[in-house]
């Protein structure tokens, strides 16, 4: 009983930060379609994906490891063991995101030359995502590690939804003040400021966490070797995931100008609007899959994976309704230039729907030593999509762009669906047993 409680609790204020974040992406979506010009929208999203891109790969795979192994070492009472993870996770994103970093610097002309119409300015652009792709990579892990400690509710604070808040209110105070019409490099350059202060936060949330938390400092760590063992696998899903989330805005750069970026990325963000309640589940459900696994409670892994899959799609239905059956309606808030987009944002919304719908899917599988399945299963996903990409993007654009990240979505959920039900012995859409269970 007491568990319910403290997962209803963790999850209402989880779902209010998330809330925060979601409506932060949305916020930003819509200050740059409405007051930045829409070429400088897709440069600035380019960069982002850029940003993000580093991030991902500089991880080496630390993040998630932190994720399931401090579900161990909390399960484990072990304040040795979570120190463990802290050094080696900072040490790992600090080191490979400086050597990212001065790798984008040295080579931003010839990125700017195949992404960027105007190649002098694209350049200034990608040099400033460079130094700003350290402070990025220390940030998400912070991120990570306080999903960790079952901090859900406070680490969607360093995600970039919270962040886009006030980076849009920057973009709003910069526009009715500034004479200049702002660029994709004066965006990145807002954002790094902020950058600066979410880091100070971040450490000091960290630090304070660990500090209150009054384990056990004394015993060796347990996991070591299954650590870094882990590592490749949740890099290779790290990078499929990116690639699901951004890596259509980079081919979609290369094949096109950044207008067809722009209008793909409004679609998609406001797509995210459906599944961001999956990013809360997830956000909690980590530690928890991970926890009751190592413990060996199979019955009530069962029950929590298909009561939250009952409770994500319940939550996403209304505004995925309508988002498909009024796309023309959503899109009249932005420009004109944003008008022919309903054919993208409804690809974009049934994308989502799939995701949400069953559940999370994938998280399981990586929490509960499933992550080499998982693995193939985004690797053939991934791969099936990204030749999709290359084949429909160049004649259909944006639209080609949702069409390949509908497939990869669809397959690898699916896929996933199934693996549980023959692996673990449960359906994740077993909707009717988790309302009679409840």
């Amino acid at each position: 009983m007491w568990l319910s409680f403290l997962f209803k609790s963790q999850l209402i204020s989880t779902f209010a930060a998330r809330g925060m974040a979601a409506g932060g992406t949305f916020l930003l979506s819509y200050v740059l379609a409405t007051l930045v010009d829409v070429r400088e929208f897709g440069a600035f999203m380019l960069c982002l994906s850029i940003m993000i891109g580093v991030q991902v790969f500089t991880s080496l795979g630390t993040d998630r490891a932190t994720l399931k192994y401090m579900g161990v070492a909390t399960s484990n009472a072990s304040g040795s063991e979570v120190k463990w993870i802290y050094q080696r996770g900072l040490l790992v994103n600090i080191l490979a995101s400086l050597a990212a970093a001065v790798a984008l610097w040295w080579w931003a002309a010839e990125i700017s030359a195949m992404l960027f119409t105007d190649v002098t300015q694209g350049t200034q652009a990608i040099r400033v995502t460079a130094l700003l792709s350290p402070l990025y990579s220390v940030i998400y892990l912070c991120n990570f590690i306080l999903k960790g400690w079952g901090r859900a509710n406070v680490s969607c604070l360093f995600e970039i939804g919270s962040i886009s808040i006030v980076l849009s209110a920057l973009i709003v105070g910069a526009t009715l003040l500034g004479e200049v019409a702002l660029n994709a490099t004066h965006l990145m350059t807002m954002l790094g400021g902020l950058l600066v202060v979410y880091l100070l936060i971040g450490l000091w949330a960290v630090m304070r966490v660990y500090g209150a938390s009054r384990l056990d400092t004394g015993g060796e760590v347990t996991f070591v070797r299954g650590f870094y063992r882990s590592l490749p696998d949740f890099l290779l899903v790290g990078i499929i995931f990116y690639y699901v989330q951004w890596g259509a805005s980079i081919v979609l750069g290369f094949f096109h100008d950044e207008d067809q970026v722009a209008v793909f990325s409004l679609g998609l963000r406001l797509a995210m609007i459906i599944g961001f309640i999956l990013t809360v589940y997830d956000s909690i459900l980590g530690p928890r899959f991970s926890r009751l696994h190592h413990e060996g409670n199979h019955a009530a892994l069962s029950a929590l994976a298909k009561r939250s899959t009952l409770q994500m799609s319940f939550f996403s239905a209304i505004p995925a309704i309508v988002f498909l059956g009024w796309p023309q309606w959503v899109l009249s808030f932005f420009k004109g230039a944003y008008t022919d987009a309903a054919g993208v944002l409804q690809l974009l919304v049934v994308a989502q729907v799939i995701n949400v719908f069953t559940g999370s899917v994938i998280l399981l599988l990586l929490m509960v030593d499933k992550q080499r399945v998982a693995r193939n299963i985004l690797v053939l996903s991934v791969v099936i999509g990204g030749i999709l990409s290359l084949i429909l993007i160049p004649p259909y654009g944006a639209v080609g762009a949702a069409l390949s990240l509908l497939a990869c979505l669809a397959l690898q959920n699916l896929l996933a669906v199934y693996v549980v039900k023959r692996d673990l012995g449960f359906f994740m859409m077993d909707w009717l047993g988790a309302i009679r269970r409840h």
